[in-house]
């Protein structure tokens, strides 16, 4: 008569020949042949006592694993840096060129005043390298109506933190046109 194996909340049925031995004294089993096969019924076949050689396994693939994805992890992580650095310097050349552009549409001679608040404005968020210009040149003989563009431009690299340098040699500018009163 066939014998079924139940095996925790795993059901392996197998058809033995001869029944499994198992001591309750200890945690082995003793596999018997199975019938019209010519292998044994494994301890592996079973899942069980096993398992070190799957965790020394487990412990391979995860290493692998570990391995393939971590620069990638790596680079993605640096990449969305650079790219809110770059966000970041793009919003503080803007306001610095609107603050600027404020300043120099006031009467009279502002360029100085000016060049001083977007500097101020830049400092403060910790851009150092940047070029600013004024189209057309300001004094206090420039017509009332005129439009004044203040240009601001920046190397990317001014926030650069990271190993992977993904914005090097690109220059953000930014401009603000704005009437002189």
């Amino acid at each position: 008569m066939p014998q079924v194996l139940i095996f925790g909340d795993l059901r392996h049925k197998f058809e033995l020949d001869k029944c499994m031995v198992a001591s309750r004294a200890s945690t082995s089993l003793q596999a018997m042949p199975l019938r019209n096969h010519g292998t044994h019924l494994t301890t592996e076949i079973l899942g069980i006592d096993s398992t070190h050689r799957r965790v020394k396994s487990n412990r391979g693939v995860a290493a692998v694993e570990l391995a393939v994805t971590l620069p990638l992890l790596v680079i993605l992580v640096f990449g969305a840096m650079e790219m809110g650095n770059a966000a970041f310097l793009r919003q503080s050349l803007n306001i610095a060129a609107y603050e600027a552009a404020k300043v120099i549409t006031q009467p009279g001679d502002n360029e100085a005043l000016a060049r001083t608040r977007c500097q101020e404005i830049l400092t403060v968020r910790r851009i150092t390298v940047f070029t600013i210009a004024f189209s057309p040149t300001v004094t206090a003989a420039t017509a009332r109506g005129t439009q004044v563009t203040v240009t601001l431009s920046a190397p990317a690299s001014n926030l650069s933190y990271g190993p992977v340098k993904f914005m090097s040699g690109k220059t953000t500018t930014s401009s603000v046109v704005m009437v002189r009163m």
